[in-house]
């Protein structure tokens, strides 16, 4: 046998007990003798064996998940073809279950959506990222802030989910982003520090980024995302959840760690950073379409998945983690960058992570708090390991 050749099959035969133990069934005595011709055995290649076996480890994480607290969805694919998908808990606590095609808050997994848009309305010509903010809205007062800084968390703005009532106007139950807008205008809250100096998120900059889409298209933000994006990808089970139409909210209850329904506060009736439900299989949708080109070209992608911050107070120092432009990203060992986004609001944790390389992707989203939703490092080991055999499997 020549070097190459054992060399490949000794490499097969080492991944696949790494990868999984073998449990030898005893042959069944009590079959017929007659000859069985080989082409009726059931041929199993090695990436069949390892997607099998991926997909059972993987199931098996999620039940355990479960028990010890889990309540969401779970979808991964290779690819935007799903390798396993599961509903665990309520989307009613012991009223009605959890489905795949489920809606869920999607929190901030949100602004993919909103940075998308505004890509895509750059990629048209409505706007540049390098419009100032007063182009928009003459009256907003801070001279030099760009859609870019916005986009990548660089405006140096106040925080708005924590203002009170005293601030914004005890009259005001539920803030709106063109009230949100208004109150910038008017009590022109100072900057925490000036504009471009550093990476901080604050999801004041994706609310009036929404504002941007609306003053745009002369649309709102939840027809928009509609019009444009939902109802043309297919995305049946996603939509934007606006107060002021309570009847578009559709989708599962959010709870906390004790199944009590969360309260919706003011700043609910914001959208933009947040607002967006969405089941897994919607999301798979979207991930597809990213890939594929269907909403934006591979010019505007690039840029949406370019790091934008590399100064001293990026990520407190964690050189490895940037921000595009609405995309987390951490770099991994080949220097290629994991684009990702989680999400939390009100107990929904969220995770919408893709391996632009390696074609992975894996969907989280719960409805229970839970921060342990965000460990998914098991699951790429799985992944991993299920490449590893598919790679060897190819050399063979």
């Amino acid at each position: 046998m020549k070097l190459k050749a054992l060399t490949v099959w000794l490499s097969a035969v080492i991944l696949l007990m790494v990868f999984s133990s073998f449990t030898w069934k005893k042959p069944n005595t009590n079959v017929a003798t007659t000859e069985t011709c080989p082409e009726d055995v059931p041929f199993q290649s090695l990436a069949d064996y390892a997607a099998q076996r991926a997909y059972a480890q993987i199931d098996s994480f999620y039940r355990l998940r479960h028990k010890a607290g889990f309540n969401g969805c779970v979808m991964i694919a290779k690819n935007g073809e799903p390798i396993y998908s599961g509903a665990f808990g309520y989307a009613d606590y012991k009223k009605d279950t959890l489905t795949t095609q489920t809606a869920i808050q999607l929190a901030s997994v949100t602004k993919t959506f909103t940075s998308t848009a505004i890509m895509l309305l750059a990629e048209n010509g409505f706007l540049s990222v390098d419009d100032t903010l007063q182009k928009f809205f003459p009256d907003f007062p801070y001279k030099g802030m760009t859609v870019k800084h916005l986009l990548t968390h660089r405006s140096g703005l106040q925080e708005y989910i924590y203002w009170g009532s005293d601030y914004v106007g005890s009259d005001v139950k539920y803030l709106t982003n063109e009230k949100l807008l208004q109150t910038i205008i008017a009590k022109k809250p100072p900057l925490r520090w000036r504009v471009d100096l550093k990476f901080t998120y604050c999801n004041t900059n994706y609310a009036l980024l929404a504002s941007v889409i609306e003053h745009v298209t002369g649309m709102s933000y939840a027809k928009f995302m509609n019009d444009v994006i939902f109802t043309p990808l297919g995305m049946t089970s996603t939509f934007a959840y606006t107060l002021e139409d309570p009847t578009t909210l559709c989708g599962a209850k959010c709870f906390d760690s004790r199944w009590r329904v969360w309260k919706e506060i003011m700043s609910d009736g914001v959208l933009g950073d947040k607002g967006i439900y969405s089941s897994v299989e919607d999301m798979l949708k979207w991930d597809k379409a990213l890939r594929n080109g269907m909403v934006l070209n591979e010019a505007s992608l690039s840029e949406a998945y370019k790091p934008r911050s590399f100064d001293r107070y990026s990520f407190a120092g964690e050189k490895e983690r940037n921000y595009g432009y609405g995309w987390r990203m951490i770099k991994q060992a080949d220097d290629n960058y994991l684009i990702y986004h989680n999400g939390n609001w009100h107990g929904c944790n969220n995770v919408f992570a893709r391996d632009l390389k390696g074609g992975y992707t894996i969907i989280v989203l719960g409805n229970k708090a839970n921060e342990n939703n965000y460990w998914t490092q098991p699951v790429w080991d799985f992944l991993t390991k299920m490449n590893m055999v598919e790679d060897v499997s190819e050399v063979q």
